[in-house]
C-alpha cells in the first residue's frame, strides 16, 4: 500500500483523513492496515475510514519584526529587529521600513498580518501603505519611544495569533557622547567666492540692505555649533586663560585679532566662576558633564567665543563669511539648504523639534540633529538650533564692494546670525537676516562656531565680477579692500556698552527684533 498522507487540520488536536488516493475502504484488512501505516507524529483509527489524529499541539504562529533606517536596497535588506538595534536612532520625520520577513506558521499554513505603532504618548500612527501587508512604513513625527506591534493570525478555523513587539527610541544622535571628540570639533572647507551680500529690492529688513558684492578667500567653517562638551573641555584648561594680543585674527583683516590691553578683564578669571555665570544664565549648561554634552552651548558672551576658538587655533567667522557659507556662496540660497519654505525636518526652530505644542527643553536637540538642513559645504544648524556670534560690528551696509572685509566700527555691538530654537518667524532662518548686541550681553539663545583660515590660499580673485548689488558698482577708485582708515583698523575702544540703538544707524534692526 502506498504511504498515506498527512494533511494538518487546524486544531489542538487534529484530525486527518490519511487514506491515500485511490485507497478502498473496503481493503481486506483496513483497520490492521489503517494503524500499521500511520505516519510519524500521528495515530490512525479505522472508523468507517482511515482516519489519523495528530500527537503534536498545533503551535501559534510566530510573529517576527525586522525594519531597516534606510531605503531597503532589497527584498531582504531589513538588518535590524527588537535584539539587534542600529547604532544610530531614526530620527523625527524620517521614515522607518517594517518588514514581516520570518514570520510563519509552524504548521505550514497561511497567516495574515496586521501592524499598529504608538507614539511616546500611545497614539496610533498612520500606517503606509495599509497596516495589513508584509511590509510597510512610518515616519516618527517626534522624539521619544514608539512601540510597534506586528500580529500574524493562522488563515484556518482557530484563527491562532502570534505577536512581537519592538520599542524603538526615535531621537536625534550626538556627534559623539562627550560632546568634543570627533567629528564634534571638525571643520568643513568652504571654497572662496563672490557673492551677493544683503537681500534684493524689497526682500528682506531695512538693515539686509543695500545688497553689495562681497568676495572671500577659502575657509574652514565647524560642521557644527560649539557644543557643551566643547566648551567644557577648553574650561579644563582654563586658568584665567586669556588670549595674547593679536591672536585669532583672521590673515587678511588687520586688527582682527584679541586686543589684549582694551579687552583686560572681560572673561571670568577662573573656570569655576565662568561655569557659574554659564549656570545662571540658563541654558544646556551643566556644572559637571551630563545628558548635555552634544547640546549646543549657550550664554557664551562675544569675547567668551573668541577665547574659546582661540584656545583650538581657530577664530570667530567674519560676518561675510557667515553668510557666504550660509547662502552657499554664489548660489544666492534664501536658506542654507535651499529655498524650500523651513519645517521640523530642515531647522530647528520655532519649539518643533519635540512634536508637542510647548516648549521644552526637547525643542533644542544635540548639535547636527538635522541633515536635511544642510547648507552647500556640509555645515550644519546654520538656521535655527541657536544664534551664532560672529566677527563683525553691527553696522549698516553701504554699496561698496569689498574682499576678505569686516566692519569692525566701534560701539553697535556684535552681529549675530541664524535664529534659535525657539523664535517661530521663519524669515530670521534667511541666510541674510541679521542682528546685533552688546558683546559683554549672554542671552541662552546664542552660542557660537568657530572658523579656520587657510593663508596658503591667497585672495581669491573676483570671479563673479559679473554680480551687481543693488546699488550698482564701486565708487571711482575703490578696489573692495580696507585702507587705513578703515572700519577694519578701528576697533581700539572700550568694549561695547549697551544693546544697539535702532535709532542710531539707518536701516539697523532693534536687538528686541532678535526673538525670544
Amino acid at each position: 500500500m502506498p504511504p498515506r498522507s498527512a494533511a494538518v487540520f487546524l486544531g489542538a488536536v487534529g484530525l486527518l483523513t490519511s487514506c491515500s488516493p485511490g485507497e478502498s475502504a473496503s481493503s481486506p484488512t483496513p483497520a490492521l492496515e489503517c494503524v500499521a501505516d500511520a505516519q510519524p507524529g500521528f495515530a490512525c483509527v479505522w472508523d468507517g475510514g482511515c482516519q489519523c489524529i495528530s500527537l503534536l499541539a498545533n503551535l501559534p504562529p510566530v510573529a517576527n519584526i525586522r525594519f531597516q533606517l534606510q531605503m531597503p536596497q532589497t527584498a531582504s535588506d531589513y538588518p535590524y529587529g527588537p535584539g539587534s538595534l542600529p547604532t544610530s536612532n531614526p530620527q523625527p520625520g524620517s521614515t522607518v521600513y517594517l518588514s514581516a520577513d520570518g514570520s510563519v506558521d509552524p504548521q505550514g499554513g497561511a497567516i495574515t498580518f496586521f501592524w499598529n505603532v504608538q507614539d511616546p504618548s500611545g497614539a496610533y500612527l498612520p500606517i503606509s501603505p495599509n497596516a495589513s501587508t508584509s511590509h510597510a512604513t512610518f515616519s516618527p513625527p517626534r522624539v521619544g519611544t514608539y512601540n510597534v506591534t506586528l500580529e500574524v493570525t493562522q488563515v484556518g478555523e482557530l484563527h491562532q495569533t502570534g505577536q512581537a513587539t519592538l520599542a524603538l527610541l526615535v531621537a536625534p544622535n550626538p556627534c559623539a557622547p562627550d560632546g568634543f571628540s570627533t567629528p564634534c570639533a571638525d571643520a568643513l572647507p568652504v571654497e572662496g567666492g563672490t557673492f551677493l551680500m544683503g537681500s534684493a529690492g524689497d526682500a528682506g529688513e531695512a538693515d539686509e540692505h543695500p545688497q553689495h558684492s562681497v568676495t572671500v578667500s577659502p575657509f574652514l567653517l565647524d560642521k557644527y555649533e560649539v557644543t557643551v562638551g566643547r566648551f567644557r573641555r577648553f574650561l579644563s584648561n582654563y586658568g584665567g586663560f586669556s588670549p595674547a594680543n593679536g591672536a585669532g585674527a583672521n590673515p587678511y583683516i588687520p586688527g582682527s585679532g584679541w586686543l589684549a590691553n582694551t579687552w583686560m578683564g572681560t572673561i571670568a578669571t577662573t573656570s569655576d566662576h565662568l561655569s557659574f555665570e554659564l549656570e545662571e544664565c540658563g541654558g544646556p549648561w551643566t556644572a559637571s558633564p551630563g545628558a548635555n554634552e552634544a547640546r549646543p552651548v549657550t550664554c557664551v558672551d562675544w569675547y567668551q567665543a573668541f577665547a574659546m576658538c582661540v584656545s583650538e587655533g581657530k577664530r570667530l567667522p567674519t560676518e561675510e563669511e557667515w553668510e557666504y557659507a550660509a547662502a552657499g556662496g554664489s548660489q544666492q540660497r534664501t536658506y542654507p539648504w535651499g529655498e524650500a519654505t523651513p519645517n521640523a525636518q530642515l531647522a530647528v526652530y520655532g519649539c518643533l523639534f519635540d512634536g508637542l505644542p510647548a516648549c521644552s527643553d526637547d525643542d533644542l536637540p544635540v548639535v547636527g540633529s538635522l541633515p536635511m538642513g544642510a547648507g552647500r559645504w556640509g555645515q550644519l544648524d546654520l538656521a535655527g538650533s541657536v544664534y551664532e556670534w560672529t566677527l563683525d560690528m553691527y553696522s549698516p551696509y553701504t554699496t561698496a564692494p569689498c574682499v576678505n572685509c569686516a566692519d569692525l566700527t566701534v560701539g553697535m555691538g556684535r552681529v549675530f546670525r541664524g535664529s534659535d530654537w525657539s523664535f517661530d518667524d521663519i524669515t530670521a532662518l534667511r541666510a541674510a537676516s541679521r542682528y546685533g548686541f552688546d558683546a559683554a550681553f549672554p542671552d541662552p539663545s546664542r552660542g557660537f562656531r568657530c572658523a579656520q583660515s587657510l593663508p596658503d590660499a591667497g585672495p581669491p580673485q573676483a570671479a563673479d565680477a559679473g554680480l551687481v548689488a543693488d546699488g550698482g558698482g564701486p565708487a571711482d577708485g575703490d578696489d573692495g579692500s580696507l585702507s587705513e582708515d578703515s572700519a577694519a583698523l578701528d576697533d581700539a575702544g572700550a568694549p561695547e556698552a549697551g544693546p544697539v540703538d535702532s535709532s542710531s544707524a539707518e536701516g539697523a534692526s532693534s536687538p528686541g527684533d532678535a526673538g525670544p
